[in-house]
């Protein structure tokens, strides 16, 4: 799948029911706000708790589950600089998805498209911990940005 310059796979090893069409939306507004000019692609995949406990505890050292994981290509010692067309993998915990959604008292579907862009974010290098306030907050406002954009597009 295409979407500007940015294509991508979905896997879904769990029973959650993924819009599509919420997805197209979310990534087509997430690659205009990143201004990404180039051809680039990136995996994400919906996983049980879990499996997103396991890669926490394996890649970040938290023994626990989370809502969203995330791989930057960029972030591997075998691609240099610029080089990578992969931007890489994000994994999003479904049943944490519902129940976030639920406790925000919004729709699964928004909240999914909330954690893939959070998830988008991090492998184009935004990030929020261990960074100075001002850091934090550029990611926020950029997120903001990319989901609201993602509520005026049409299929």
């Amino acid at each position: 799948m295409q979407i500007v310059m940015l294509r991508y796979e979905i896997y879904n090893s769990t029973g959650l029911a993924v819009n599509e069409k919420m997805i197209k939306r979310c990534v087509r507004s997430f690659a205009t706000a990143a201004r990404i000019k180039k051809s680039r692609s990136f995996s994400l995949a919906f996983v049980d708790g879990r499996t997103i406990r396991k890669f926490n505890r394996l890649y970040r050292g938290r023994d626990k589950m989370t809502d969203v994981l995330s791989f930057a290509e960029r972030d591997s010692e075998f691609v240099g600089p610029g080089e990578a067309e992969e931007l890489g993998e994000i994994l999003i915990c479904s049943a944490q998805a519902k129940l976030q959604a639920r406790s925000n008292g919004w729709p699964v579907d928004y909240e999914i498209c909330r954690l893939l862009v959070h998830g988008l974010s991090h492998l184009v290098g935004y990030e929020h911990e261990g960074v100075s306030r001002q850091e934090e907050q550029r990611m926020i406002d950029f997120e903001k940005k990319a989901l609201a954009g993602s509520e005026d597009l049409s299929d």
